[in-house]
Parts: C-alpha cells; sequence; structure tokens
C-alpha cells in the first residue's frame, strides 16, 4: 500500500518535489520494511501460505478480481503491431538513419517501456507517452504475443507486470483474451532470480494459455484425461515457479477450456513448487489476484533433491502416481548435461511424472542455442522422447536486434516402444 501511495502521490505537479506520503524519507524504508516484515512472516508462522490466502478471501471475498486492469489489448486490432508496441519507428534512435534498424528497434523498445510503463516513470514526461501516428492512443504497456515489450523482461525493479493472455478454442470462432497482473519483488528483494519473471517463463505461459495455437494439443488430452477420468489429485505440476506465472496462465486455460468441469472442481489442479519463501508467498497472492486462488496451490519443494521429489511424487501415499503435466523454465540445475541420460533432468522426470497415463507430458521452456540447450540421449538409452520444439518465434519473441528468439518450448513424453 505505501509503494502505491508513493507512486500516486510521488510529485507534486506545480513544482515536481518528490513528496513520501508514507514512508519518512526514501523508498529505501519500504524496501527494509518489506523485508523485515517478510522474514518475519516466514519465520513465526509455518502456515504462511494459509495465512495469505485466507487473507486475499477476507478482502475479496471470493477468488477474482473485482475489476479487471485497464487492458489496452483493442487497440490492436485497429493498429499496427509496431504502433501498439512499444518500438516505434518514429522514436529516438530509430529516426537517425546511420544506426543499425533492428538494434535501435530493440533499445527503443526498452526505452520508451521504462518512459511510459515503468512504475517508476517520471510523471511529468507522460505527455510523451503517446501514439504520434494518432495523436491519442496510449501505448500498450502490457506484455502480450505480437508485441516486443517482452524485451523488458526480466523487469527487475519492478513491482508487477501486466500480461495479456489468448485464449482459443478449437470448436469456436476467433479468441478470447484476458488481462493478468503478475506483482513480483522487483526492488523489494533485489538480486533474488525467483522474485520475477524470466522471458523463459513468459513464454511458457503465454504457450499454455493458448496450447492449440502453440501447437501443443497434449496439454488438452492431458487434462481431458485427468478431469473426465476423476483423478482427484493435481494434474500439473510446475518445478521453480517463482513468480507463478506459468502455473496461473495453465489454472487460466483450464478455467476456460473446461467451463463446466471446473465449476464443480474443489481440489488443486496445479502445483506450483518452489525453494523460496518469498516465492511461495508470491505465488500464493498472484493466484488468489488472477482468480485461481483455488485451483493452484503453492508447496515448498526442491527440485534438484530426490526426497523432496519422491513426497511430490507419490512417496508416503501424498500424491499418488504422478503427475500428467510437468512444467519448468530456464532451471540451471536441471538443464545442465541433459546429453546424457543419467543427467538429473531425465530422473526427476521419471520420478514426477505418471506412468500410467498415455497422454503425460512434459513442457520446458530454455534457451534454443548452444551448450545449454536441451538435448535428448541417444533412443538406445533414453526414457523419454521429444514431440516437438516450439520457438519463441511463434509468438514474436525476437532478440533486441532482431534475430530469432533465444528462446524454445520442449515438449518430452516417456519414449514408446514400437509395435511389433
Amino acid at each position: 500500500e505505501c509503494l502505491a501511495l508513493i507512486r500516486n502521490e510521488r510529485y507534486n505537479f506545480t513544482s515536481s518535489v518528490i513528496r513520501s506520503p508514507c514512508c519518512p524519507s526514501s523508498s529505501e524504508h519500504v524496501i527494509d520494511a518489506y523485508k523485515s516484515s517478510t522474514d518475519a512472516l516466514f519465520r513465526e508462522n509455518e502456515d504462511f501460505i494459509d495465512l495469505i490466502a485466507r487473507a486475499h478471501r477476507q478482502e475479496n471475498g471470493i477468488d477474482s478480481y473485482a475489476s479487471a486492469p485497464p487492458s489496452c489489448w483493442d487497440g490492436r486490432r485497429s493498429y499496427e503491431t509496431t504502433s501498439v508496441g512499444l518500438g516505434l519507428n518514429s522514436f529516438g534512435a530509430l529516426e537517425h538513419d546511420n544506426i543499425d534498424h533492428y538494434m535501435s528497434h530493440g533499445s527503443a523498445a526498452i526505452e520508451r517501456w521504462n518512459q511510459c510503463c515503468s512504475y517508476f516513470r517520471s510523471c511529468d514526461e507522460e505527455s510523451a507517452c503517446f501514439d504520434r501516428s494518432n495523436g491519442s492512443v496510449f501505448l500498450c504497456c502490457e506484455l502480450a504475443g505480437g508485441l516486443d515489450n517482452h524485451l523488458i523482461l526480466p523487469a527487475l525493479r519492478e513491482p508487477s507486470v501486466t500480461i495479456r493472455l489468448i485464449f482459443e478454442h478449437a470448436s469456436e470462432v476467433g479468441e478470447v483474451s484476458e488481462t493478468i497482473k503478475i506483482e513480483q519483488e522487483g526492488s523489494l528483494r533485489m538480486f533474488d532470480v525467483s522474485g520475477v519473471l524470466w522471458p523463459a517463463g513468459y513464454l511458457l505461459g503465454l504457450c499454455l494459455s493458448n496450447p492449440i495455437s502453440c501447437g501443443v494439443p497434449e496439454v488438452i488430452d492431458a487434462v481431458n484425461d485427468g478431469l473426465h477420468g476423476g483423478q482427484r489429485q493435481p494434474l500439473a505440476v510446475e518445478l521453480g515457479a517463482g513468480v507463478g506465472f506459468s502455473s496461473i496462465a495453465f489454472a487460466k486455460a483450464v478455467q476456460y477450456y473446461e467451463k463446466e468441469m471446473i465449476k464443480h472442481h474443489d481440489f488443486p489442479l496445479v502445483m506450483a513448487t518452489d525453494i523460496s519463501k518469498s516465492s511461495l508467498a508470491l505465488i500464493t497472492s498472484n493466484a488468489h489476484r488472477n482468480g485461481v486462488g483455488n485451483l493452484v496451490v503453492a508447496v515448498g519443494a526442491n527440485h534438484t533433491d530426490s526426497k523432496s521429489l519422491s513426497l511430490l511424487s507419490g512417496g508416503g501415499d501424498k500424491i499418488g502416481d504422478g503427475f500428467s503435466i510437468i512444467l519448468g523454465s530456464s532451471l540451471q540445475a536441471l538443464f545442465d548435461g541433459t546429453s546424457r541420460q543419467g543427467a538429473a533432468l531425465w530422473q526427476s522426470l521419471d520420478a514426477l511424472l505418471s506412468k500410467k497415463n498415455p497422454n503425460a507430458v512434459v513442457i520446458l521452456s530454455h534457451v534454443r542455442a548452444g551448450d545449454e540447450r536441451i538435448k535428448i540421449p541417444s533412443a538406445s538409452e533414453s526414457l523419454f522422447e521429444c514431440v516437438r520444439r516450439v520457438s519463441g518465434d511463434h509468438f514474436e519473441m525476437k532478440t533486441r536486434d532482431g534475430n530469432s528468439s533465444d528462446f524454445e518450448l520442449v515438449i518430452l513424453r516417456r519414449r514408446r516402444r514400437p509395435m511389433l
């Protein structure tokens, strides 16, 4: 609340003097207060996740947005993508003919977003944030497939990012979209990598919200098997969920594709795991703020620890047969040395992925080139096979210099033996 007041009353518009409406002198006091209060919350309350969930229910009454954040998505239908996005040809360095167009495009997009959309933007510069070709349309600050706003990720300072999800049903004409707001720790806990949204996680969430268009129909098949088969346990698990965006996008998609089934759903659909307590708090809060608090459950787990994984996948009869869907993005500890059958990734997937569901699928998001790319062991050794790879180009996630995307989705399943 203090941060919001600082943003709303940050400037005296007659003299441009910075105010401090609720904190003694500077944002440093806000950061210190946040750290001390959250540390106390985690230390003194073993059930802090339930405490956060109850607070959201008391505030909202139900798990839904009281009012959706404003959207600029409709403008995308009327204007060119580059006009509604942030890489305007008339902006900044793009006006200079002697500068490489694509490099300038990426730099201009980031600079314009910081100027017009950042939580810390200068209020007296907002007059420059209108589309010069139109004169009245405010630039789109949402992150969405087809726009270049993804270039600002990771937005390390920002307390939140707004993302447009697209839902498209095979049996219906057209598409439906929804804006969600993902809070992150940003400046409040700098250098905590799990407390902000990263490009690979963003790509994974975009795909999960629209698996048909993304080319991953296996998600729909796995959900159908679980819901219509009477499965009473989470269908999916996300490893290293961070701020929870991918899990929330998945839950939102199920809400859309399975409207009738989900009305009577009384247990979580997706288990969002992380080892960081602050991430578990963010996941819980973001899920409730975006109307899926009953479908996403945050669970403390270390995806590199075999004992922790055994509890998730059924050790002690906690979960059962494993999960129909496994999600993960840029999990460095798991994605190293994947060309070896004994690599940590394959051991983790074998422990977690259902052996009974023939449609069980793994969707991972990571870099698409170099030594870090996820590689599959030879067919004679591997327990898993690659179904396909989907480039970030599918969502126009080009690099800052205009090249093909640095990221890709890797869809895996248990290796199927050939029919005799």
